[in-house]
């Protein structure tokens, strides 16, 4: 009878596991190994592809001037966006957990360009960026400073992008702001006991108890920002001077701009083991620094 009920109860477990189990079969188990496939081969998608064997990953590494190119520029911008990131939104957080007058709507205020779909940000932030009517460019105006072209600079473009990028970090907020609600009263109490101060609270007990969070933000953060897309394609197309040459982007122009889909899907694959790599050197490090609440 045990064995029967136990088999009904498997049955049922595998029911309800199967939509999760087919679609990682079939959106991505099958397509990584579809690109995988695709990578070994020279196919332009209007004839059959042709075998090459490691012929594109040869090609990547001795004579793809872009991809080096690209992830200098990849990381600039992840290491850029993902430390500003951080920084503002966790400060926001801190502020925002305050005894502060209107304390939700400043929390819906901060969060509510996380909710904005990401071409429209970009098509209003372009308008913000124009060199001949733009907001930033009226206030330098305004200011006696010549007027700078902000996504046609080498200089500007990819620091533009940035701002951009931390203006839309609402979920980093409400992950720090959740952390910094389960921080256990009685240590920050016990601070005030011994005589401490504010700093005291936040460099002894606050900041200790947020560094899962802040790993976890980190991390999550890094990993979205290595796969910037949007403002690439939306604002710059990989200018100027292939400044903003993301790697998504590149990936992007190799097989659906100029039909190169085997040297796209290489690219991608490396890409992969490159994220890949970069997440595992980050979990090791997480040792030496995150503190866990009783261990």
């Amino acid at each position: 009878m045990r064995t029967r009920k136990t088999r009904r109860d498997s049955l049922t477990a595998y029911l309800f596991l199967a939509p999760a189990l087919l679609g990682l079969v079939f959106l991505t188990i099958l397509p990584i190994l579809g690109v995988i496939a695709i990578s070994l081969t020279k196919w332009t998608g209007l004839e059959p592809p042709t075998w090459i064997g490691m012929g594109n990953y040869e090609q990547i590494f001795t004579g793809d001037f872009y991809f080096a190119h690209s992830i200098a520029a990849t990381l600039y911008f992840a290491l850029g966006a993902v430390i500003s990131g951080i920084v503002y939104s966790f400060c926001v957080a801190l502020m925002l957990n305050q005894k502060i007058p209107a304390r939700g709507f400043w929390r819906s205020v901060f969060f509510l360009p996380y909710v904005v779909p990401a071409i429209g940000t970009s098509i209003v932030w372009s308008w913000m960026y124009e060199a001949n009517f733009g907001v930033f460019n009226y206030a330098l105006h305004f200011l006696g400073i010549h007027k700078v072209q902000w996504l046609q600079n080498e200089k500007f473009a990819v620091p533009s992008i940035i701002l951009m990028t931390v203006w839309g970090v609402g979920s980093l907020i409400v992950i720090f702001l959740a952390g910094l609600q389960n921080v256990p009263k009685s240590y920050l109490e016990a601070v005030d006991i011994d005589g401490g101060n504010a700093w005291h609270k936040f460099r002894h007990v606050t900041f200790p108890m947020m560094t899962p969070i802040i790993f976890f933000n980190f991390l999550m953060s890094m990993i979205a920002n290595l796969q910037v897309f949007v403002p690439a394609y939306a604002l710059t197309q990989g200018g100027p001077s292939d400044r903003t040459l993301f790697m998504v982007y590149l990936i992007f122009r190799e097989g659906f701009l100029r039909n190169n889909f085997g040297h796209a899907s290489a690219l991608s694959l490396i890409f992969f083991v490159f994220i890949a790599a970069l997440t595992a050197a980050i979990f090791s490090t997480s040792r030496k620094w995150i503190f866990y609440e009783g261990a």
